[in-house]
């Protein structure tokens, strides 16, 4: 149920203008509208966080750096950005008309109870104000966010296919532009005729790349274009182009669990740019109030 979601960057608070029409409450964090998220929900969400982390025994993992900021630091921001979208989600599935149902509302009140217990072992939660309702108000958030996320992006797999995100593992050498095609050529058919890859490349002087794992974008288009046809063990023609000359000699064209990972990961990635390119314009003209002071004095709680 951890979001993962960019630190640093609020978009919500980068769209709107935060306007604060008299004092907040202690106990609520922000409001967007009409709804809103409480302090203890974020500490809440703060402790789920860290005891996902807790395997880093010598808990020197939450003061490394990331870039200008410490790991803990970070993760509060992050948890900040996620409250402000969770709880935007609400308001943008009233108008998206997507309701939870009863079903989902058990599910989510055992989801909750379940997570309000595990942290109980580990926390004074009671010191936190954090109830057994507080957890299922932060889920309730969360299972809006995901069918507010999950409608913007239902017809995402339709738009990138296997062949973009296929991984593929080659040999190949950069031939220096100096070289006479007729150079590159005589190469080619020594590795055709059974040389291996590596010994024709010292032969010539040149150095190779070995067993390199690709996917889309990372090499040149016309390489990729020849390097993504060929199949298992098939060496290609002279690849030309303005920096050098390749030849490429295909491994394994289509590496399963590699492929099917990057899939996800491109597929994540495309589905989280639509949600917050649709967030971002909800979040034109809302009213969102910020409890500055109240954030600031809130902690990564320690285990």
């Amino acid at each position: 149920m951890i979001a993962a979601v960019a630190a640093a960057v609020l978009m919500l608070s980068a769209c709107t203008e935060i306007r604060l029409a008299g004092p907040m409450s202690s106990k609520t964090l922000l409001t967007i509208n009409n709804e809103s998220c409480s302090v203890a929900e974020a500490i809440f969400r703060l402790m789920e966080v860290r005891d996902y982390y807790k395997a880093d025994e010598d808990d020197m993992f939450w003061y490394r750096a990331i870039g200008d900021i410490t790991f803990d630091e970070y993760i509060k921001e992050s948890v900040k950005d996620e409250m402000l979208k969770i709880t935007s989600s609400v308001l943008m599935s009233d108008e998206m008309a997507l309701y939870i149902t009863e079903e989902e509302q058990n599910q989510i009140i055992s989801d909750a109870t379940a997570a309000y217990t595990d942290l109980s072992d580990h926390y004074d939660l009671a010191k936190y104000d954090i109830t057994l309702d507080t957890a299922i108000d932060l889920y309730t958030k969360q299972a809006y966010y995901d069918k507010v996320f999950n409608k913007l992006s239902e017809n995402i797999n339709l738009e990138i296919s296997e062949a973009d995100t296929k991984v593929i593992e080659v040999n190949y050498v950069e031939i220096p532009v100096s070289v006479s095609i007729n150079e590159a050529e005589d190469f080619r058919k020594e590795v055709k005729n059974g040389t291996s890859f590596q010994t024709a490349c010292e032969r010539y002087g040149w150095e190779p790349v070995l067993n390199r794992v690709l996917m889309k974008g990372m090499m040149p288009e016309s390489f990729e274009y020849i390097a993504y046809a060929l199949t298992d063990g098939e060496l290609s023609e002279i690849v030309e182009t303005t920096e050098c000359l390749y030849v490429i000699q295909c491994i394994e064209d289509y590496m399963i669990s590699e492929s099917v990972a990057n899939n996800n990961q491109v597929m994540s990635a495309a589905r989280k740019a639509l949600f917050d390119e649709h967030y971002s314009k909800f979040a034109e003209g809302v009213l969102l109030r910020f409890n500055d002071s109240a954030w600031e004095k809130i902690s990564v709680p320690e285990l």
